[in-house]
This record gives structure tokens, C-alpha cells and sequence, in this order.
């Protein structure tokens, strides 16, 4: 039974709630808080874990409703040491480092659509740095080298720390790319970012020791709520029911396929992950955010804008129509800017 399931059965079970939350099922029956029989939730959710550790080839797998970013602080915090990160981590990075206080060092270029390398890793690392932050992929859907790297810090005898964030749909389809789970000691996936789990839910993986992963756990907890969300929790459970489907493998198919055609009437970035769309409007010589304003005047809405770059997210819940609108809004502006 999923976790979904068993919420389900404690909320028509649940018939007179003098309990929190306080607006009692009026806005969503579903949103549970501990019950006073001890019948829900805690042994089901970790049944949906070691479901989702078995989903991603990972030892464990920690429940997070703090988004990736309570995962992210975890992951360091845990390490407990100084480390190499990229210049252009999310900012819940460098948050682990001011919560643990160690110290770091950045590595990469400033504003780089590409992650680390080994070797930009490597001339950064000093005698005292112990653990390796990489975000793979980047926001702009590009994949660090993930087994040079394992194998560089399995060398060293490094921590290796992948923020994986935008990741959390890899290894669901031939035409994605692997996940990282697999390789890193810790990683992180955000569920809601594309996968069909509700806002602020997350997964921490790791493929540490039981006793190690027991203290990132604990650790997790620290950076959480003592009053999680278990309807966050139910739609992790049931997004990854769903990403591991034959029906989203097909998915991914149809919007490949989509995804191609638009490509050759439009410069996007060739990354590696083509459910991320990145417009490179300096090849068009138009400026991202007078064309992004055009387009949401289309009902089109992308999901970054920067100098350079229009940025959209395409997941198994979209259909081709979806690229469709968006190849025809933009050949609608762009033409009238010929």
C-alpha cells in the first residue's frame, strides 16, 4: 500500500479532529498531522524511503519537506569539513558552510552554464579539504563527469557531495541521462522540481554506512520541522510510483521528439538534458527579458531569465502541445522582430 494510500485510510478513519491542524480538514482532508493511536504515519513513511533508495540504486533515502535546500545543509553539515564547491552553487550551500562553520573553497567560472570538472577540482583541493560539492546538472541542464568524479574523490578519499536538485527525473527514461544517486556518498533530488510531487518536497540520498546514514538523518531532522507535511511526504511517494512507470517512459518519448523539432527552428543550448529548454537569445540578438515579457503576453511562462538566457522546464507531465505553443509564440515574436 503506498503512502498515499494509508493517508487516505487515516483521513476517512479520522472523524472527529480535535487535533492540528487547525483548519480540520476543510481545506484539505488529506493534510494529516500525527495521529494519537500511533497507527500513522511514521513506520509507512519509512517504507516509501527504502522504496525510493531502491528507485535511485541508493543505500538510503531520507523523506525531506524542506525542499532540496533542507537536504542541501544536511549533506554539509553532515561532512563536517572543509571542502571544494562550485562558484555558482544554489545559496543553501554556502548555508550548510555558515551552519557547520568550515571552511570552503570555490571552484569554476563565474556564471558558467557548465558544472565542475576533475581538474577544476583538483587545483582547488588543499590538505585540509575533505568533501566535494557538485551541482549536477546545472540549471541550464548540463551533467558533470559523475564517475571521473567518484573516482577522483574515492582516490582522495573525499566526500563527494552531488547537489542533484534539478535531477530528480534522471534514469526514468533511455533519452535522460543516469542519476546520480548511484555514484555520490550524498545527494540530493527536488521531487517538485520535475517530478509530480508537491511543492517543497525532496528526497536525500546517500550510500553511506547504516550508522552514518542514521547521523545524516538525524541531522535532517534538525534541519527540519518536528511537524512535517505527510501529504508532501504521499506525493513524493506517488511521483515516484508514477516516474518509474512504463507511461512516463512514453511520455518522455513524445516530448523528444518534440523536443528535436523546435531545435532546428531555434538556437537552444545543446546540453544534456532535453527536458531543459535554454534559449540562447544572444544568438538572436534580442533581449531575454523583452522577449520573455512578450511571451508571457502569449500565456507562455519560462522558468529563469538571465542576460543571455530564457530558461524552460519540460516534464514527463507535459504533452508535445505544450512545445508546440512555445515554438509557436516564439516564431510569432521573433518574426515581428525581423
Amino acid at each position: 500500500m503506498s503512502l498515499a494510500e494509508h493517508l487516505k485510510k487515516a483521513a476517512a478513519e479520522d472523524k472527529v479532529r480535535l487535533h492540528t491542524p487547525g483548519h480540520k480538514g476543510k481545506i484539505c482532508q488529506l493534510d494529516l498531522t500525527e495521529l494519537s493511536d500511533d497507527s500513522f504515519p511514521a513506520g509507512y513513511v519509512l517504507e516509501a524511503e527504502r522504496r525510493a533508495a531502491d528507485i535511485y540504486g541508493a543505500r538510503h533515502a531520507h523523506y525531506l519537506c524542506g525542499g532540496s535546500s533542507q537536504g542541501v545543509k544536511s549533506a554539509v553539515f553532515y561532512s563536517g569539513a572543509c571542502a571544494v564547491v562550485d562558484v555558482n552553487s544554489h545559496r543553501s550551500v554556502f548555508d550548510g558552510f555558515v551552519l557547520s562553520g568550515k571552511r570552503f573553497v570555490t571552484a569554476g567560472n563565474v556564471g558558467s552554464v557548465y558544472p565542475l570538472t576533475v581538474k577544476q577540482i583538483d587545483s582547488a583541493v588543499t590538505a585540509d579539504t575533505k568533501a566535494v560539492v557538485v551541482t549536477t546538472p546545472t540549471y541550464y541542464g548540463f551533467c558533470a563527469d559523475i564517475d571521473g568524479i567518484a573516482d577522483y574523490c574515492k582516490r582522495k578519499g573525499l566526500l563527494f557531495i552531488a547537489d542533484s536538485a534539478h535531477g530528480a527525473h534522471f534514469g526514468f527514461s533511455d533519452k535522460l541521462p543516469e542519476s546520480v544517486a548511484k555514484k555520490a556518498d550524498i545527494c540530493n533530488v527536488s521531487t517538485h522540481k520535475t517530478l509530480c510531487a508537491l511543492t517543497q518536497s525532496a528526497l536525500l540520498l546517500d550510500n553511506l554506512t547504516d550508522k552514518n546514514s542514521a547521523r545524516l538523518c538525524d541531522i535532517v531532522s534538525v534541519m527540519g520541522t518536528t511537524s512535517p507535511s505527510y501529504l508532501l511526504y504521499a506525493s513524493i511517494d506517488d511521483a515516484l510510483t508514477k516516474a518509474a512507470s512504463k507511461d512516463t517512459a512514453a511520455a518522455y518519448d513524445r516530448l523528444y521528439d518534440a523536443v528535436q523539432d523546435i531545435k532546428t527552428e531555434f538556437p537552444f543550448l545543446d546540453n544534456d538534458d532535453f527536458t531543459r529548454l535554454v534559449l540562447d537569445c544572444a544568438r538572436l540578438n534580442v533581449s531575454p527579458a523583452k522577449l520573455n515579457k512578450a511571451l508571457i503576453r502569449r500565456g507562455v511562462y519560462s522558468e529563469l531569465v538571465t542576460d543571455k538566457y530564457i530558461v524552460f522546464i519540460l516534464t514527463a507531465q507535459d504533452e508535445p502541445a505544450s512545445v508546440l505553443s512555445l515554438k509557436t509564440a516564439l516564431s510569432a515574436e521573433l518574426g515581428s522582430n525581423k
